[in-house]
């Protein structure tokens, strides 16, 4: 039995970098600051390291060869899924780049909400180490904002570490909190305003007259219980000497989203120019932040890429014409999406392999091989260490193979 500590754990965009991980023959268990998540995560068992072609048993080698073949058949491929580390990205970026592929994150619906208002207004935005340290104040918009985050409240409202007094910090929800939010910050006395779908863009529409000066927090329909708390929540936000909006795009009212988005940079921009308040989007696990990251940089892009033409361009979400799809999956082992034309699974399960024209099982990076993650506040480039004795390649060995055999190089 082994024990390995300070251990970064890949499965959400927070990147909680203090578990301490038991190996005992392959099997992990987490054992000091677990969450439902790092103890599923870590505890998938190993996909059996044998690659398949239509369901037929076959070695790396032939999987690669076959699946430069497709790739090198088609007009319109799509690089797709993309949960993988900051290397696999870069290697899927390099073979894009070298089949004329279009690439899309799994996630990139949710980051699409706040790459939109970001365009439209700009943003003031902070990092997860400013909300553990300064924020005094904290307002979180949206439904169960946290759930996806599971160590949110344990890590950045309630740690007793903070440069300042945690105990003595606000707390307010624009929306409906999860059970576990609310139980989490009970000592924080929360002010919560529910509301779900178009009210919680309403209420931060409220919420910013009530600030500006001068102008009142609702009309004559406004309840009176709901403009208290408005008021409320307003003094609470003007008192602050750091105070900080956090969202979650995938808890939002996706009819609404871009409008509650942009509703919140609204409302920042406003306080910004008598006081400091930021936002901080939760976001970006599966590798969906660090794809942000390192496409920006390597092309420009953020998000929905497309080297159809020979160069990086912007492409929308509908890639429905795509005849081949590379699907890359080594966190969570999610299948891909039902698509008629040929498929290549590279992923840390099994799912989805039997109907795979190609298949090839990858290791999760964190777990069985290192690697790199972008933070959900794409500010720190987190090491992850491998934890468990395995000889699953990583996503991005396997992508720099097939472009090796698609310029008929030796592998």
């Amino acid at each position: 039995m082994a024990l390995t500590t300070n251990v970064t754990c890949p499965f959400c965009s927070l990147l909680c970098d203090d578990l301490s991980v038991r190996s005992d023959h392959g099997q992990l268990d987490v054992s000091a600051n677990a969450c439902r998540l790092a103890r599923q995560g870590f505890a998938s068992p190993l996909p059996p390291a044998e690659a398949r072609l239509k369901g037929i048993p076959a070695t790396d080698g032939q999987a690669v060869k076959a699946a430069a073949k497709l790739l090198q058949k088609s007009n319109k491929p799509l690089i797709a899924g993309l949960g993988t580390d900051v290397d696999g990205i870069r290697a899927a970026l390099q073979l894009a780049e070298k089949t004329g592929a279009a690439l899309l994150h799994a996630q990139e619906r949710y980051g699409a909400h706040n790459l939109n208002a970001l365009q439209a207004r700009g943003g003031i935005m902070t990092t997860l180490a400013e909300v553990k340290n300064r924020a005094d104040t904290v307002v979180l918009v949206g439904n169960n904002v946290t759930g996806d985050y599971p160590r949110f409240m344990e890590r950045f409202i309630n740690n007793p570490h903070s440069l300042f007094t945690s105990q003595n910090r606000k707390l307010a929800y624009l929306g409906r909190p999860g059970r576990r939010e609310l139980d989490e910050c009970a000592g924080h006395a929360p002010v919560v305003i529910s509301g779900h779908g178009i009210e919680i863009a309403d209420n931060l529409a409220l919420l910013r007259a009530r600030l500006a000066q001068g102008r009142p927090s609702g009309g004559s329909s406004t309840p009176a219980a709901k403009t208290r708390k408005l008021d409320q929540v307003a003094g609470m936000i003007r008192d602050a000497e750091y105070g900080v909006l956090v969202w979650s795009p995938a808890a939002l009212p996706q009819d609404h989203a871009d409008l509650v988005i942009s509703s919140i940079h609204d409302l920042l921009r406003d306080l910004n120019t008598r006081q400091r308040c930021a936002g901080l989007s939760l976001g970006g696990s599966n590798g969906g932040a660090s794809f942000q990251t390192v496409a920006t940089w390597q092309t420009g892009f953020p998000a929905g890429i497309d080297f159809r033409n020979g160069c990086p361009s912007a492409t929308g979400a509908d890639t429905s014409d795509a005849d081949c799809l590379l699907w890359v999956s080594a966190f969570s082992g999610e299948p891909p999406p039902a698509l008629d034309a040929p498929t290549i699974i590279l992923s840390a399960s099994r799912s989805g392999a039997a109907d795979a024209d190609v298949y090839i099982p990858v290791g999760i990076p964190g777990v069985d091989h290192p690697g790199n993650l972008f933070r959900t506040d794409s500010i720190v480039n987190m090491p992850l260490k491998k934890v468990r004795d395995s000889a699953l390649p990583g996503a991005a060995r396997v992508i720099r193979d097939i472009i090796s055999e698609t310029e008929g190089k030796p592998e």
